[in-house]
């Protein structure tokens, strides 16, 4: 008697105790991020600019998105602003995306910590599941994870969380749907590794920075002074470039929208430290004459690709510029060395605000192209 009298008694205070918990959780900080963050991964989740009125406990500046005058970094050409504020925390938010979608939500913490633990584990009191996807490499000086998030009726989602700005402790967070990682920017790949198991090698994403990493296939691509003037379709596959070429070999193709009347091409694609570029071969049945190479986004200025080709060995000769552009140059360059055979390289800039965009013709042959009666000699009209 006195035993079941007992369990009446502490059955419903368990129960009691189980809900203050609940509440407590579902009312912390953490539990209030981990609240938006599953309404964002929800598949209810209208990712247009509107849909964000759907995220709890945020405060948006304005009702619509602003468009930038320059892109930025992540792809996003507009932006909206807002507070958010989980449980009394402050946190500043933005979001990008293009004119129609959102792409990606970033919150900065000016208030005390929520802590990367109790982060995470809210998230998964909240179903969802975050797996460790990128880390900062052992003894670097990194101080981002990224988690990939996953749960039971829920789209896929990436959440970073910042614990170090330039060496002092910070807190913050970037969201984004999808499984693929947001990429890092060239500074970053040496600092960052996809390796994050406990007795993982941890090798860096990259050891070398994008525009490095091109240049060492510019001069990989160049002709042997000792081999054959144009290298055959075969002998352009085995070169260690970092292209995959197709497996199916050159055929039959068309590039008079570039002014070239070969024949042949084989395509082909690189991924630099993350950099993601096209690559088309062109040539007779026999011969390989010109490699393209065109860049698959944008990047931040200030690379010097051809710079990095002279500091390997190569000289690097400015031999005419193109028509004067506004928003791109287009410059002719001769790239001799001991070692290998004269090439023409034509290196195309497009700017974008504080981007660019790069693309390359290697003409293997040696030869320019025929003259634009609006091309500048070295000297010539700010040619140099």
């Amino acid at each position: 008697m006195r035993a079941r009298f007992a369990g009446r008694i502490i059955a419903p205070a368990l129960a009691a105790v189980a809900l203050l918990s609940a509440a407590r959780a579902a009312t912390s900080p953490e539990g209030d991020f981990a609240a938006i963050v599953k309404a964002f991964l929800s598949p209810a989740m209208v990712t247009d600019w509107s849909g964000l009125e759907a995220l709890p406990s945020i405060r948006w500046a304005a009702p619509a998105p602003t468009s930038l005058q320059n892109c930025l970094p992540d792809g996003g050409c507009y932006t909206r602003q807002g507070t958010a504020s989980p449980c009394g925390r402050n946190l500043a938010v933005v979001v990008t995306g293009a004119r129609t979608i959102v792409s990606y939500i970033y919150m900065r913490n000016g208030s005390a910590p929520l802590g990367e633990a109790a982060v995470l584990e809210a998230l998964r009191q909240a179903g969802i599941q975050p797996e460790l996807a990128r880390c900062p490499v052992r003894g670097g000086t990194g101080g981002t994870n990224w988690y990939r998030l996953t749960g039971e009726g829920l789209s896929p989602g990436v959440l970073s969380v910042q614990t170090v700005c330039n060496g002092r402790p910070c807190e913050g967070f970037v969201l984004s749907q999808g499984e693929a990682l947001p990429k890092l920017q060239p500074n970053q790949v040496s600092l960052y590794s996809e390796q994050c198991a406990a007795d993982a090698v941890q090798q860096p994403v990259s050891t070398l920075k994008p525009h490095e990493l091109l240049a060492q296939t510019i001069v990989a691509l160049l002709p042997p002074a000792s081999g054959p003037a144009l290298p055959a379709w075969p002998a352009l596959a085995a070169v260690a470039s970092g292209i995959a070429w197709s497996a199916d070999g050159p055929k039959p193709g068309n590039l008079t929208h570039l002014n070239d009347a070969n024949p042949m091409i084989q395509t082909g694609s690189a991924t630099l430290a993350e950099r993601p570029f096209s690559a088309v071969a062109a040539g007779t049945a026999e011969q390989v004459k010109v490699v393209y190479l065109d860049e698959g986004g944008l990047h931040p200025r200030g690379e010097h690709v051809l710079g990095v080709v002279y500091e390997k060995g190569i000289a690097v000769q400015l031999v005419r510029c193109g028509p004067v552009y506004t928003e791109s140059t287009n410059n002719w360059y001769r790239l001799t060395s001991a070692g290998t055979r004269p090439v023409m390289i034509r290196q195309s800039i497009r700017y974008d605000g504080n981007q660019v965009q790069d693309s390359y013709a290697l003409r293997l042959d040696g030869t320019l192209p025929a003259r634009d009666p609006r091309d500048r000699d070295p000297g010539v009209s700010g040619c140099r």
